[in-house]
């Protein structure tokens, strides 16, 4: 398995479960604190999704960097 292979399907992942949270909460919540709760897992996904970018682009310069 390569980095791309494992990087497009944590983002299909990722992706998904935001699709998920945010159909959810266009559907209704029953109250503000479920709301907060949806609002709060949405924003721990953004989370990760930046952090692996930021750990993804540091790969690619490393192995750029190592092929010179």
């Amino acid at each position: 398995m390569s980095v791309e292979w494992i990087s497009n399907k944590f983002f299909k992942e990722l992706k998904q479960k935001k699709e998920d949270i945010t159909d959810t909460m266009l559907a209704g919540v029953k109250d503000f604190d479920q709301y907060q709760y949806l609002r709060g897992r949405y924003s721990s996904l953004v989370d990760v999704e930046s952090t692996y970018r930021e750990l993804l682009g540091k790969i690619m310069q490393d192995e750029e960097s190592n092929s010179s």
